[in-house]
């Protein structure tokens, strides 16, 4: 059985992106397992902390149990609502339930709300340079519906074959979706020559074949300026990145940031080290590797 975690707080950009991870579960045939967080309270050294601390967890099961209700009522409990409480420091304690339940994606709202306060930047921006599963970050307002186009943003060499995903997600999204993709390279270079671009294309559409995707060459002065360019000339359900650490297409913590917080559409983030991860489940599990 597929699973989705869902990191949520007290926010209403939290409550959305679980009410989007529900009607996705259904698509997809999902559960669903709300995580919420309980992080030790830094207080000074006469405050009651005990107190503060339970208090806390208080809050978070009348949290999880509002936010379970809701969801099972919206499913008609069609899809199973799962809650999990944790204590210590956020992005820890997402991985960790990520090394338990084996995610097909994890899902989360656009920075902002009381994660932001809590570590000093964005808990979403940060599992989506560094979690090795899929993260979905959706925006304020947005509501899950029929995904008809995702839209890959790589670099030049991603287009043989070396996107750190498997081709078996993207299949999967694909046949969950009926979804199209379309793979845009954002260049900051000299144009490349028509030979070239030829040739690349001919290695990406063999790696590619069966998912019949559109290839869009774009030049941008930096990825965040490419990537509004293109959603704001072309539809698109889902933006998917892939941040690195060394490339030109490198995602530094600021242009993350940039990318979940402000995009129009629902961003899919799978870091380097996530193709190695699926291709391990899959040893363990007993399924064949691409």
């Amino acid at each position: 059985m597929r699973s989705l975690i869902v990191a949520v707080d007290a926010t209403d950009i939290s409550a959305n992106a679980a009410r989007y991870a529900a009607d996705m579960a259904l698509a997809i045939d999902a559960d669903v397992h709300l995580l919420h967080v309980v992080q030790i309270p830094v207080m000074p050294a006469e405050a009651p902390v005990g107190y503060v601390f339970e208090q806390l967890e208080k809050e978070g099961r009348v949290l999880l149990d509002g936010l379970s209700k809701e969801l099972a009522e919206r499913t008609r409990g069609q899809v199973n609502i799962y809650t999990l409480e944790e204590v210590g420091g956020v992005e820890y304690r997402i991985a960790e339930c990520c090394r338990r339940i084996r995610p097909f994606a994890v899902i989360m709202g656009a920075p902002g709300g009381s994660f932001l306060r809590a570590v000093g930047g964005s808990t979403a921006v940060d599992a989506a340079r560094h979690l090795p599963y899929p993260v979905l970050v959706i925006p304020p307002g947005a509501a899950f519906r029929r995904i008809h186009k995702i839209v890959l943003a790589c670099e030049l060499e991603d287009i043989g074959g070396g996107i750190p995903v498997t081709l078996s997600f993207l299949r999967e999204l694909k046949e969950f979706f009926a979804a199209r993709f379309d793979l845009v390279n954002i260049s900051g270079g000299e144009e490349k020559g028509e030979d070239e671009r030829v040739f690349e294309m001919y290695r990406w559409k063999e790696a590619m074949q069966d998912l019949y995707p559109e290839l869009h060459f774009l030049r941008a002065a930096s990825v965040l300026e490419g990537v509004d360019k293109y959603l704001g000339e072309q539809d698109a359900d889902w933006l998917m990145v892939f941040p690195k650490e060394h490339g030109w297409l490198e995602f530094h913590r600021s242009q993350t940031k940039g990318l979940v917080s402000h995009c129009r559409v629902p961003v899919m983030s799978i870091c380097e080290g996530a193709s190695a991860r699926q291709e391990e489940e899959k040893k363990v599990t007993g399924q064949v590797s691409e």
